[in-house]
């Protein structure tokens, strides 16, 4: 008899995963943090860096080569990722202080002759996330991870929680383990001194426990379609791994920290393929911003506006939809994210008529090779970095950059120099007059929110 029933639940447990695969197909959605375009192994471009799961996943389906955060610092990225809308868009142009909005701006614009633009410090609960739509559509949501979007001052509290009136259960969540208002943990091991993440056993490391979460969430929703999204606080200071990661590494606690990502990357892919959810299930891998540990052949880092500080690593698959080992050219950004997700899985996006990316779904699906578009970026806000305080607009393979402070303009073709080396702006002065003229229409239409004079500027 017990022979007999350990069948029957194995036959059970077949028939939901053979039914699901005739349902709406779920969504497994893996946002890094600070993950740099070269920090994935089948770029080939960093040495030590290893991420067999990762490229295992780019070998099963779609990566995108010119993929692009919408800003080079994390909020601003994540809130578009979630409505469809630019950063300039919602007013969300910077990552939210957790030193506190007022303190940062004096801090930052100090010997600066521009004062940093204005921005909120929140997700407005108007908007709609994707995450709505698909909680209306019937799917089982869950946030596992960095939020980030609810409100400023996280340093000064013991648990992360500023307001939990916007937090992820409170913008289409029925879930929500990990986030809050924290841009880092405060501890990467347990205790996490945070609001929303019940302690582990001692020195649980956070990634682990996230990868597990996101495994047991998939594990009890077999039965109805879902929506993981595992927003890892890691690769994100401070730089903290497990003892035995970091001597792999040779004390490189970076490599290791990407190392514990890539391997709890793979244990929610194991996990998909156990539970018999690979042919229904679209998994979409990305980063928020750029690297903070160089970014080769790019220039610069996280805070810019060169391709070091925007491109990211971003790749799709969905067998028997999306073609495996395929590359594609075309320049996308983290708007295109909601309609992407939406059509992905047949809901037409077309009725959210505030969208401003574009679904990548017939690239996906290669019904189409091209988006005639231009993608932009406004970044009002001082780093210790070049090409911050700046806006740009990339056009095909042109690239202009506008300095706010200077006024200086560099222009660049992406295609002949991916490192953003040789200006040629003096070379095509009409290539100039028309890429700018357009960015300054996109800033009018967005009514982006521009930096100040400041008056304490020389004193």
């Amino acid at each position: 008899m017990r022979l007999l029933g350990t069948f029957l639940v194995f036959l059970s447990f077949f028939a939901s995963a053979n039914a699901q695969a005739q349902a709406q197909p779920n969504i497994v959605f893996i946002l890094a943090d600070d993950l740099g375009y070269s920090d994935v192994g089948f770029r080939n471009q960093k040495a030590g860096v290893t991420t067999p799961n990762i490229d295992r996943l780019a070998s099963e389906g779609m990566e995108f080569t010119n993929a692009y955060a919408a800003s080079p610092v994390c909020s601003p990225t994540r809130a578009s990722i979630l409505t469809g809308k630019y950063p300039s868009s919602l007013h969300l142009t910077c990552h939210v202080p957790g030193m506190g909005m007022e303190l940062y701006v004096r801090k930052l614009s100090k010997g600066k002759k521009l004062r940093e633009a204005a921005f909120i410090d929140r997700l407005p609960l108007e908007e709609v996330t994707f995450a709505e739509v698909l909680k209306e559509h019937g799917y089982s949501t869950a946030f596992m991870g960095k939020w980030h979007l609810s409100g400023e001052g996280s340093a000064k509290t013991d648990n992360g929680i500023v307001d939990p009136r916007f937090h992820p259960d409170q913008q289409g969540f029925d879930v929500n383990i990990a986030g809050c208002a924290y841009g880092q943990p405060a501890n990467y091991f347990s205790p996490y001194k945070n609001g929303t993440l019940s302690d582990g056993p001692e020195n649980e490391y956070l990634t682990d426990r996230l990868g597990t979460e996101a495994c047991q969430f998939m594990e009890r929703n077999i039965e109805k379609p879902f929506l993981l999204y595992l927003s890892t606080y890691t690769v994100h200071t401070p730089l903290q791994a497990p003892q035995e990661t970091i001597d792999k590494y040779k004390g490189n606690k970076y490599l290791a920290m990407v190392d514990k990502l890539d391997e709890n990357v793979g244990k929610v892919l194991d996990k998909i393929k156990s539970l018999g959810l690979e042919k229904n299930t679209l998994v979409v891998f990305y980063s928020d911003n750029g690297g903070i540990k160089g970014n080769p052949p790019l220039s610069s880092n996280k805070g810019s506006v060169y391709e070091g500080g925007i491109r990211v690593p971003l790749v799709f698959r969905f067998p028997g939809k999306i073609p495996a080992n395929k590359k594609n050219e075309v320049a996308v950004t983290s708007p295109d994210l909601f309609p992407t997700l939406l059509e992905a899985v047949g809901i037409s996006p077309k009725k959210y008529k505030g969208l401003e990316g574009e679904s990548l779904w017939p690239l996906l699906t290669q019904k189409e090779t091209e988006i005639d578009r231009a993608i932009y970026w406004h970044f009002p806000h001082h780093r210790t970095i070049e090409k911050s305080m700046s806006a740009a607009i990339r056009e095909g393979d042109w690239k202009l950059i506008r300095k706010f402070e200077s006024e200086a303009i560099s222009l660049f073709n992406l295609r002949e120099d991916i490192g953003e080396t040789i200006n040629l702006k003096d070379k095509y002065p009409k290539k100039v007059k028309a890429m700018y003229s357009k960015l300054k229409r996109w800033q009018r239409k967005t009514r982006v929110a521009m930096p100040d004079p400041n008056p304490d500027y020389g004193n």
